[in-house]
């Protein structure tokens, strides 16, 4: 539940009371939450990083009042992941806020509100498009599903991370979780982890649903399998996730990190699992969906794994084997069967931007309905098939990747648009190029800090 909602006992009475514009919204935060001064309109760039332009909230209940639209910045999705412009970046674009106001919520430090936004894009005398957002892609991708195929989804996210601290000799940040990992107790007696309790019920006072809490890894490790939700709003729960752990932990001078490789020379890696299922499940579409999941992981993968790092957790019963293959209840693979018409996507980190890859990832699966594309990959969770050969190989770095989507691309862009794939590429060739320059030590730090 969001604060529109939260004291609302039934569906009638949800519908006499709730707001239905950002002015009442706003008014009736203000009211429940008075301390409340600055709201914060959120989105996520296609490095995943999450931005914000902060407004006070008498500010912006006085511009939705005059009608005037929330402007981001031209730049609002052409930064790289280290602050820099993407060469070509018109100097006379605008981006615009769109809020969703189901989105809203009270932060972790009083006084500030946040809510996630879209973005409608414009170019001097073009007219306004929303091609290059990922989550209005992601909801053109979900309205083609239901369209043309009567389908829905849900997604449910697994959230990996290690809880870090600055060394008081060096300033570097180092793993400051400890806890014995893989559901130990022991690592429930780790002094981080009474905090993660006190995000834990911050967030389920928000409507998060956190269906459980365990260690994870070797050591000092923790996950939080979030409960399935239609696919904007799981993305939208788990960017507060996020958010309220980072928030929660940075008042005791800790970071908590979600990045794949958190610790040099250590086997712990983070992932972020991604369960999909269709709604209704459906023998008749499974398998020629799964199939154009499995055709295209190749280039799925500049989504999924959107930096090199996230490569390295390309091993079995961490992101899934190095090959396109799939198993029931096989934890070897990238794509995991787990029952009909529900499968866990193993090869996805943090980084990625979920919106789109999540559109990615639909929009393959639609392409092999549409084509009605065979199951050719063996289930290798099946005992039969022990010694049955992999599919081709995933890429090995980020730029491999790109390569396969570019070959791809027209393909792909029948459900997500070319322009947005365009970008997404160029932005994501232009931040190899120039995180390349860059000491690895500061990338891991840049890492570190953004997720």
């Amino acid at each position: 539940m969001n604060f529109l909602t939260r004291s609302l006992t039934t569906p009638s009475a949800a519908a006499e009371t709730a707001p239905s514009t950002g002015v009442e919204v706003l008014i009736q935060i203000r009211q429940q939450y008075p301390d409340i001064q600055f709201l914060r309109f959120q989105w996520q760039d296609y490095s995943g990083v999450l931005r914000a332009r902060v407004v006070l909230l008498d500010t912006a209940i006085a511009q939705l009042t005059e009608g005037k639209p929330m402007k981001a910045t031209g730049l609002a999705l052409t930064c790289s992941v280290d602050n820099h412009l993407i060469p070509g970046t018109p100097t006379d674009a605008q981006y615009w806020l769109v809020p969703d106001w189901t989105t809203l919520h009270p932060t972790v430090a009083p006084g500030s509100a946040q809510v996630l936004c879209s973005l409608d894009y414009t170019l001097p005398g073009q007219p306004m498009t929303q091609a290059l957002c990922p989550r209005h892609t992601l909801a053109r991708v979900l309205e083609q599903a239901q369209s043309r195929w009567n389908l829905s989804f849900l997604v449910g996210f697994e959230v990996e991370f290690v809880i870090m601290k600055p060394d008081p000799a060096t300033g570097k940040l180092e793993r400051y979780s400890r806890g014995w990992g893989l559901f130990s107790v022991g690592g429930l007696r780790d002094p981080c982890y009474q905090h993660i309790e006190q995000c834990v019920l911050k967030l389920h006072a928000r409507g998060v649903d956190i269906q459980a809490i365990h260690t994870e890894g070797v050591r000092g490790q923790y996950e939080f399998a979030l409960g399935p939700k239609p696919p904007m709003q799981a993305v939208d729960q788990l960017i507060l996730v996020h958010s309220y752990l980072k928030d929660t932990f940075t008042p005791l001078g800790c970071t908590v990190t979600m990045t794949p490789k958190p610790v040099v020379g250590d086997s712990l890696a983070n992932g972020q699992h991604t369960h999909l299922s269709l709604q209704p499940a459906s023998p008749q579409l499974e398998a020629s969906f799964l199939a154009g999941m499995l055709k295209r992981l190749p280039s799925l993968c500049s989504f999924c794994l959107p930096q090199d790092v996230s490569y390295e957790r390309l091993k079995p019963f961490v992101g899934g084997a190095d090959a396109v293959c799939w198993g029931t209840e096989c934890r070897l693979v990238p794509v995991r069967k787990i029952e009909p018409s529900r499968w866990e996507i193993r090869c996805i980190d943090a980084m990625a931007n979920m919106y789109l890859t999540l559109a990615a990832i639909i929009g393959a699966g639609l392409m092999g309905l549409n084509s009605q594309e065979p199951l050719v990959w063996p289930d290798l969770g099946d005992p039969a098939n022990a010694t049955a050969a992999q599919g081709e190989p995933l890429p090995k770095t980020l730029d491999e990747a790109l390569d396969v989507l570019e070959a791809d691309a027209g393909e792909l862009a029948m459900v997500l648009g070319r322009p947005i794939i365009d970008l997404y590429v160029k932005t994501k060739r232009f931040e190899v190029a120039s995180l390349a320059k860059l000491d690895p030590g500061e990338v891991r730090e840049l890492f570190l800090e953004l997720y």
